[in-house]
């Protein structure tokens, strides 16, 4: 069994002994490395290589966003989870906007935590609820207004396209989607895929972000 490889990336060393200890409990997961700041963790990632990074949002020196921005542009497979201290909304959606995959509260409950490790390797993007309902609301008011014509949308995308946009932002797989559209996965890819390449997403995370910050707009 292969297991996930993960660094930790926290100011507090109590804070990274806690997360330490709980990860090394589990057989399916390795912990390779711990850092103390975004610098530190970007240069840490690159000889590492890591599945996932836990990456602490407010740290002293390199901000997070350019700290993941900087992991991802060296290591654009690497999943990356932001442990937050609050739920502040912007915030949250700069670092899914520079490539994080997921953003949780440090209260988390620690089997959550390793759910969420485990599920941004398949996949999903894991979100604290609150921010979800928060992108889920700005998407439905962006959707309302952007309404065009001929059943299209903003950015080309067709109701079905946007139906699907709206699962990926609850952090849908594809599987889920299907049964939520009751079509196969194979033409739920086939939709993904067309998203991406009308706005321009690399991701999944990209693509919600993008919806968020620019509209859509072509």
């Amino acid at each position: 069994m292969q297991r996930l490889r993960v660094l930790v990336v926290d100011d507090t060393t109590l804070m990274r002994q806690g997360i330490r200890s709980l990860l090394e409990k589990r057989e399916n997961i390795e912990f390779v490395g711990e850092a103390s700041s975004g610098q530190e963790a970007a240069d840490m990632a690159e000889s590492l290589v890591p599945d996932v990074i836990l990456l602490d949002q407010d740290m002293p020196g390199l901000d997070s966003v350019i700290a993941i921005r900087l992991i991802k542009d060296r290591l654009p497979k690497t999943e990356i989870i932001v442990l937050a201290e609050d739920t502040n909304d912007e915030e949250s959606f700069r670092t899914l906007e520079a490539g994080a995959t997921g953003y949780v509260l440090k209260d988390i409950d620690p089997e959550n935590l390793l759910r969420a490790i485990e599920g941004v390797c398949n996949g999903k993007t894991l979100m604290h609820p609150h921010i979800a309902r928060q992108l889920v609301e700005r998407f439905r008011t962006l959707a309302r207004e952007k309404n065009g014509k001929d059943g299209l949308y903003l950015g080309g995308l067709t109701t079905r396209e946007l139906e699907i946009l709206l699962e990926m932002t609850r952090g849908a797989t594809d599987r889920e989607i299907a049964r939520k559209t009751f079509i196969n996965t194979t033409t739920v890819k086939s939709h993904i895929r067309s998203i991406f390449r009308k706005i321009g997403a690399k991701n999944r995370t990209q693509a919600v972000v993008y919806v968020l910050k620019n509209g859509l707009v072509h």
